[in-house]
């Protein structure tokens, strides 16, 4: 009896064992014979959808469902997918759609063909040469879908003396030229070409001839000269906007080959013009213009580049009584010289010091209360003296 139940006991065993094989066999077969990669699983960059034309590449992941399997498999650097139990299939160069029939006429040996799908899981990263003008020199890592505004940040923008107005992508044998200043300052996406694999790009330096060199407090650049291209515009090229500084420019000195140097303010640089080789700096510092003489308020009083000298000369406070309109003096330079002006058109420069003598009526009065005071003195020491005596 006891080797009755002794057998029942094992042949129970067996069974349930048997079910246990069978019940993992058939888990295997459904998650598939290869778990799917976490790279595929991580989300893909896409701006735009990718069709069956799409060119397939080393690094592309693939989706292939094989009746009841799901299997992810990369494109190897040679350019094959391997698929287990079917071989391998060269796919490099190929588009999806080509691609798609490769694979399943080779998944056709063992499984079902229409029972089987082929899908693109990720796209594949790649470098993009850059040349020229950019702060970061050399070969970068980009993603798919890759714009040319964002690549010129991923590489640190451009440095002095770039000529943003022609950048040049390179590809094959053809060479996309990109107004890249009139892309980012005027909004011109049209010139926001998507990046290709093999794609190089190189960014072009200004010539040393006929430029225009700005300099700002934190950088000195120089823009291509362009007759007939205002002050405005070449600040727009430059990126002065986006400079640290840009709220708090004061004006623009102008210095032109051969010329006096000007002020120009921030309102009429639309309207200025400048000669090949003009160095335009802008400052931020506080200028002042001084006024001294016959004033209510001798000082120091802001530079204004639309005021002339009657206008410094009202907010100090001149009385036509006591200052002379006819003999104002202006001096300028570390060894100045005085200057005979039209206080009306003339333009007054930062560090002038505007003088107003006295009125003949003043200069009199002053003579004439001298000389009575002269006379005082001498009559009161004549008196003590015979006093004295």
């Amino acid at each position: 009896m006891q080797r009755i139940i002794s057998v029942l006991l094992f042949l129970c065993a067996v069974a349930f064992a048997g079910e246990a094989s069978f019940g993992s066999l058939s888990a295997s077969r459904v998650q598939g014979p290869a778990n799917r990669s976490a790279i595929a699983m991580s989300p893909t960059y896409a701006e735009e959808a990718v069709d069956s034309s799409y060119v397939l590449g080393p690094g592309d992941f693939l989706d292939i469902m094989l009746e009841t399997s799901l299997l992810t498999v990369q494109i190897y650097p040679d350019g094959s997918v391997a698929i287990e139990e079917c071989g391998t299939v060269n796919v490099a160069g190929k588009t999806l759609s080509e691609a798609r029939e490769l694979i399943l006429d080779l998944a056709a040996k063992r499984y079902k063909r229409d029972m089987c799908f082929v899908q693109l899981a990720a796209l594949k990263r790649f470098r993009i040469n850059a040349m020229g003008a950019v702060a970061q020199v050399g070969q970068h890592l980009v993603e798919p879908q890759t714009r040319l505004s964002f690549f010129m940040r991923q590489v640190g923008g451009t440095v002095a003396r770039a000529n943003t107005e022609d950048v040049q992508v390179i590809r094959g044998k053809d060479t996309i030229h990109v107004n890249y200043s009139d892309m980012s300052s005027q909004g011109n996406f049209d010139g926001d070409i998507m990046l290709k694999q093999g794609d190089k790009v190189f960014v072009p330096y200004v010539a040393e001839v006929d430029n225009v060199t700005l300099i700002f407090p934190d950088a000195r650049t120089s823009v291509a000269y362009k007759e007939g291209r205002t002050l405005q515009e070449y600040f727009d090229l430059a990126n002065g906007s986006r400079r640290p500084a840009n709220n708090a420019y004061k004006a623009a000195c102008v210095r032109e080959p051969g010329k006096d140097f000007r002020w120009v303010t921030l309102n009429e640089m639309k309207q200025t013009t400048v000669a090949p080789n003009t160095e335009v700096e802008f400052s931020t510092q506080e200028m002042f213009v001084y006024v001294s003489g016959a004033v209510n308020m001798v000082g120091r009083y802001p530079h204004d580049p639309e005021w002339h000298a009657i206008d410094y000369i009202a907010a100090a406070g001149v009385n036509p009584i006591t200052g002379s309109w006819s003999q104002i003096r202006v001096w300028r330079g570390a060894k100045p010289d005085a200057l005979d002006l039209d206080v009306t058109k003339d333009t007054i420069m930062p560090g002038d010091v505007i003088e107003i003598p006295k009125s003949r009526y003043e200069t009199f009065k002053d003579f004439t209360l001298f000389m009575a005071s002269l006379l005082s003195i001498i009559s009161s020491a004549l008196v003590v003296y015979i006093n004295f005596k």
